[in-house]
């Protein structure tokens, strides 16, 4: 495939991501895709790094183009869609056949040279170009903490920063050197404005949330120069019309909800002065926009971290008083700067003077020392990030909606009825003291690839089967686990319960046990510090009972995994680990204990397991295979699959119906799985390997 480089994603040690626009091939007639492409460089003969705006030939492996699905992680497979990437493959081989090419990527290059050493050149870079590739995941951690991702992700605030300073200074310059009676200069000055705000868009790489911004100001601006009588509200409207009618993908970016959400916050609390407030001078206006200055902020502020809360599982208790510093910073001084400079060093670059151009990035990076200070010491507050489970998130969002509404709609005396819609609120807050305790328990059965992690839940508790694998500075532990315990509102992890020590079972448990130091660990590994191992004994666990069935030897390898059978009086479940047909006959021998409701499928549906003996033993109702969607091993195997369905067992698959909760309460059960019953809309439909998708 012949393809241009548009942007670099991630660099991680030697292995790259980088998305592609696809070239015409000769007399093809396929359609032009954009792809997501990975590189394992290590692999190839030439380390030579690709960059944006260089044409290559590649030749690829296609990948399944869905993702992980689980409760509270990352939806990959809809972030691709919003961005209109329609397939992914790993780069086999490849090679350059042209340089360069196009007026933006050359000045990325010259802007690269430029910030060789440079204080902040990942933030300078994202500032000017739009390239965030650099931004490291520590950085990425520290925006996170202190609430001003949004600062460096160009958006309506900066498009709108340099708008308005060309608007004015032209404004200026045409009043002050050609005066006129009539509105030309008026004219001139709002369409250098949407000029330099649509250049600053194409430097940015002409991101879908650049393209929402550049379409609201043409909104307001057209609305201007028509002298069409229109409320701010018809603007946004109008706005939002044109940004789904030119991309009907916007609402799955989660920045999408964020800028109009944030523009709609702007607008119900924004007043122009008075008529009686300008006649009395300038000092009545200033103070009555510094008074909707503030309103604005902090509702702003609690507005936005609510919002925030709901799309990402978090807030950060200290982004108000951040952003009360910051976002005036870099309005009045660090965008103006940045943009100052970048003219400047290309033109400098020129000339020739590639040195003074580095000294005037050098002097500009100096405004973004505040920043650097602040966002270091986001690191070291407490409660910097704050995770809550979805119920809380939505109980609290729905009381806060409530309660303003209310405050405004509703006669002093009629306040009480406030009250009402803080009831769900006080409800999870009870769950959360433990006050009231739920009825019934919780076992899902998470989506890790080809891999196995499985938590049972009892309200706030939790036990851990399994933590997935690990992969250099990947680990699902991180992406995957802890965002879903935190959404659960699983606070206090009783037991880790670790089979073997096979990557795809173990590779996260170091993780966890840094994240969840008081949970007890039971596992037969030697290099985790356990506090039991898995010799057959039960216990008690709150209101569920733990019978460790095996292995009665300690022994690696895939027989010596950690067996586990968690039941109550109406249900029961048989979590065997990765046993293969030796560990089986050992187990059958005990078949008293095996009877299981369900049964999760020994060593992912390999050919070695799940003998006919095992599954008469078990006589399970439903059996989940933990297997990664389109596997190279093939997991589940076909006849392992029909051997269950001869059985009479219903089977599912994680790699393709994603997480798999089962819910256990007053004598009933039921299976529920992520894209057919928690998220079952069109962006999680099931998408086959390899095969490109249309997003439009």
């Amino acid at each position: 495939m012949r393809a241009e480089i548009i942007s670099l994603v991630s660099v991680n040690g030697d292995w790259i991501s980088f998305d592609v626009q696809q070239l015409a091939n000769g007399d093809s007639d396929a359609p032009l895709r954009r792809w997501r492409l990975g590189w394992d460089l290590t692999k190839q003969a030439s380390q030579l790094l690709p960059q944006v705006g260089e044409i290559w030939q590649f030749e690829l492996k296609p990948k399944a183009f869905s993702s992980v699905l689980n409760q509270g992680g990352f939806n990959q497979q809809r972030q691709l869609l919003s961005q209109h990437i329609e397939a992914r493959a790993n780069v086999i081989s490849a090679q350059k056949v042209a340089e360069i090419a196009g007026l933006r990527a050359g000045l990325l290059a010259s802007v690269k040279a430029q910030l060789q050493g440079v204080a902040h050149r990942d933030i300078l870079l994202a500032l000017t170009m739009g390239e965030r590739s650099e931004i490291s995941a520590a950085r990425w951690q520290q925006l996170r903490n202190s609430g001003t991702a949004h600062l460096v992700a160009i958006s309506g605030l900066h498009l709108s920063v340099v708008s308005l300073y060309l608007l004015l200074m032209m404004k200026w310059a045409l009043n002050r050197f050609w005066p006129v009676e009539s509105r030309r200069n008026f004219i001139l000055a709002n369409l250098s404005a949407i000029a330099i705000a649509a250049a600053y868009a194409w430097l940015a790489g002409w991101g879908i949330p650049v393209q929402r911004a550049l379409l609201m100001l043409v909104v307001v601006v057209v609305s201007q120069l028509t002298m069409r009588a229109s409320s701010s509200w018809e603007r946004l409207l109008w706005a939002l019309a044109l940004v789904l009618l030119f991309d009907p993908l916007a609402p799955l970016s989660n920045g999408f909800w964020l800028s109009f959400f944030a523009l709609a916050l702007i607008l119900s609390e924004w007043r122009s002065p008075a008529a009686n407030e300008i006649n009395n001078g300038i000092w009545p206006q200033v103070k009555q926009w510094g008074l909707s200055l503030w309103r604005i902020q902090w509702r702003l502020c609690l507005g936005m971290s609510l919002l925030q809360l709901l799309l990402f599982g978090g807030l950060t208790l200290h982004s108000f008083w951040i952003n009360l510093l910051l976002v005036p910073w870099f309005s009045l001084l660090v965008i103006p700067l940045v943009m100052l400079c970048f003219c400047l060093g290309m033109l400098g670059s020129a000339l020739g003077f590639t040195e003074l151009s580095t000294a005037l990035w050098q002097l500009t990076s100096n405004s973004l020392v505040p920043a650097e200070w602040l966002w270091q010491l986001a690191d070291h507050l407490v409660a910097a990030w704050w995770p809550l489970s979805a119920e809380l998130a939505m109980a609290l969002m729905l009381a806060l909606i409530a309660v303003t509404g209310g405050w405004r709609l509703l006669r002093p005396q009629q306040c009480y009825w406030l009250v009402i819609p803080c009831v769900p609120l006080g409800l999870q807050l009870l769950l959360m003291a433990e006050w009231v305790r739920p009825a019934g328990w919780q076992l899902h059965v998470l989506d890790v690839g080809q891999g196995l992690a499985v938590v049972v839940q009892q309200g706030q508790h939790g036990l851990l089967y399994d933590t997935g694998a690990s992969f250099d500075d990947f680990s699902y532990a991180e992406r995957v686990i802890v965002p879903f315990l935190q959404h659960r509102g699983i606070a206090k992890l009783d037991y880790l319960v670790v089979s073997h020590g096979d990557n795809d079972h173990a590779g996260g448990a170091t993780y966890i046990m840094q994240q969840y130091p008081e949970a007890q660990v039971i596992t037969d590994l030697s290099q985790l510090k356990a506090s039991d191992n898995c010799r057959p004994h039960r216990q008690q666990w709150r209101d569920l009972n733990l019978g460790f069935l095996g292995p009665l030897t300690p022994s690696t390898g895939n027989n010596g995994s950690c067996v586990l059978r968690i039941y109550d009086a109406a249900f029961s479940v048989l979590l065997p680990g990765d046993i293969e047909l030796p560990a089986e006959i050992g187990l059958t021998k005990r078949e008293a204990e095996l009877n299981s409701d369900l049964l999760l499928a020994p060593h992912h549906g390999s050919n070695t397991s799940s003998t006919d003996d095992l599954l008469s033993a078990v006589a399970p109702r439903w059996a989940i295979f933990a297997a990664g969607y389109q596997n190279r091993w093939g997991f589940p195997k076909a006849e392992v699959q029909q051997r269950y369905q001869a059985h009479g067992v219903e089977t599912f698959v994680t790699g393709e119906q994603g997480q798999l909760s089962i819910e256990i309460a007053n004598g009933a059960q039921s299976v529920r799985s992520y894209r057919a019953d928690i998220a079952p809309y069109w962006y999680n439909r099931l998408i086959a390997f390899g095969n490109p998708v249309n997003p439009e």
